[in-house]
């Protein structure tokens, strides 16, 4: 596992590259002819953004620090084997919940 420290390091690089892929991208916005170049770039920069946003700082922790646990992975692979299935499934889904919700133990007063 990578420590904090390193993280930080790296932090700085991962926003020049997503800087200068943006940049890249704007800059073919004057030469017609490479929409495929400008728009990979565009997703790269804005996907290596994101990652630059979720490294930590010297006042915040990454953003995955509270977030793993032994569920984190397995819910993962099992939502991205269902999303493409979500709409069939919705009814099933709201049926487990609400029988969920109504079948739950009641607090007393």
């Amino acid at each position: 596992m990578v420590n904090e420290d390193d993280l930080r390091g790296r932090r700085i690089y991962v926003g020049l590259l997503a800087f200068t892929s943006l940049v890249g991208a704007a800059a073919l916005l004057f030469y017609p002819g490479n929409e495929g170049l400008q728009g990979a770039l565009v997703r790269i920069g804005l996907v290596l953004g994101a990652f630059w946003l979720a490294l930590p700082t010297k006042t915040r922790p990454s953003a995955w620090k509270g977030m793993m646990s032994s569920w984190t992975v397995p819910g993962l692979i099992i939502t991205a084997l269902l999303i493409p299935r979500l709409k069939f499934m919705f009814p099933v889904l709201a049926i487990i919940v609400g029988i969920a919700y109504f079948a739950r133990p009641r607090s007393r007063k």
